[in-house]
């Protein structure tokens, strides 16, 4: 068994003028990633490994969830330029080269990205994951180059405020 947790980077602040990788969350983004990372506490997840884009605010938004989870190892970021993906498919042959001795990952990526494979893996369409949305994915299989579809769950801010 498989599990990705595919966290969308929190709502982000448009107020500086910076390059879009360089683009750090608001307050609400802040907030939501705080209560979205209460939801995540309710199951009893162990993750092995965490990955995030390099983007500022995929970062930031990894950072709030690793130090309030409750249950997982104390691990390290690792940063990839291949998650700042806003289509998926570099993110999806991301996750097909996991190191197979990992069970449960979790990746904080981009918009479409998180869209995308909610329809690639979980067959889910006409649901926009919003900014923190939480996607949960199981696949019954032994390798992550198996992967193709899966369960999901999803997780929305919105519906926790």
């Amino acid at each position: 068994m498989k599990k990705v947790i595919l966290v969308r980077h929190a709502k982000s602040s448009w107020k500086h003028n910076v390059p879009d990788i360089e683009r750090p969350i608001s307050n609400r983004g802040y907030n939501d990633a705080n209560l979205m990372v209460g939801i995540l506490n309710n199951f009893s997840i162990n993750i092995d490994g965490v990955f995030s884009s390099n983007s500022k605010r995929t970062l930031e938004t990894a950072k709030i969830f690793l130090k309030n989870l409750n249950n997982y190892k104390k691990l390290d970021i690792i940063k990839s330029s291949d998650l700042y993906d806003f289509y998926g498919n570099k993110v999806d042959s991301f996750i097909k080269d996991l190191n197979n001795d990992l069970s449960t990952v979790m990746i904080f990526s981009h918009n479409d990205t998180c869209n995308n494979l909610l329809f690639k893996y979980g067959n889910i369409i006409n649901i926009h994951v919003p900014t923190s949305g939480i996607l949960i994915f199981e696949f019954d299989v032994s390798l992550w180059a198996d992967i193709k579809s899966g369960h999901c769950k999803y997780f929305f801010p919105k519906k926790f405020k």
